[in-house]
Formats: C-alpha cells, structure tokens, sequence
C-alpha cells in the first residue's frame, strides 16, 4: 500500500511504495548519475571512490549505495575496499559475501518453518480457513 513520504533528496512529498524514499524526478536523476559513473569506471577501471566521484560529481555515498546494491561491482585489484556487513570479509559489491548470504537464507527458511509450526493447532491442522477464495469472517452464511 503506497505511503505519503518526503523525498530524501528533494523533500517533496510523494507516494512512497518500495526501494529507495526518493521521488521519480529524483529516481530519474540517480539513474543519470548512475550511468555517468557506470562508464567512467569502464573507462578508468583502477579509480579510487573519490576519484570517480570527484570526476563524475556524483557523491561518494552515493557510488558505495551503488555498490552495496550490486549494481556496480570492485575489481580485484581495487584499493576500494567493500566488506561484508556480518563478518569483515572483502567482497566485490553488495553488503554479504556468499557465505554470509546462504547462512541468511538459511536461517530466514529455518524461521519461515517454525512460523509455520507455530500457527499448527495441537491436531496437526492449521489453524483457520484451508480453502482460498472469499469467507465470512464472523458467523456462517444463512440461506
């Protein structure tokens, strides 16, 4: 369900519904910044964080959020320096080396599983409607 926000960049309200709280004029703005950078680190492959965005004026924030999104990535003999969030590993771009990513997943299955067993009655059976489609929630339909 869309939520009124204010735009992280520009403070305008909007509707907000997912990803990053910025407005569409802004979104527009980010993904020309994006593609600035995006080939300036095509061409310059070895360029530091700070190079690249005093060369794009594109804010260094903005390039590591890039990164840590997955959509740029740091070559192996970069002095930039990206780690993973849980553990300190150096990784190539977004916030969890693959280790620490199936460990997540797991444990998110794990839980989605004992959320599960939790909502079983005592019977076996899950507790309220096993059919889809429309219900009445209080009382049973009359003729």
């Amino acid at each position: 369900m869309p939520e009124v926000r204010n735009c992280h960049r520009c403070k305008k309200i909007f509707m907000y519904v997912t990803g990053p709280q910025i407005c569409d004029a802004c979104k527009k703005i980010e993904e020309q910044e994006f593609e600035r950078v995006r080939t300036f680190v095509r061409d310059f492959p070895g360029a530091t964080i700070q190079e690249v965005s005093r060369e794009t004026e594109v804010s260094a924030n903005l390039i590591y959020r890039f990164l840590k999104e997955g959509r740029l990535e740091v070559a192996e003999s970069s002095p930039i320096a990206l780690q993973c969030e849980n553990c300190g590993v150096r990784i190539k771009s977004g916030r969890f080396c693959v280790s620490c990513s199936k460990k997540l997943a797991s444990d998110m299955i794990s839980a989605g599983r004992t959320l599960k067993e939790s909502f079983r009655d005592r019977d076996g059976n899950e507790t309220g409607p096993r059919e889809g489609g429309l219900r009445y929630i209080h009382g049973t339909k009359k003729d």
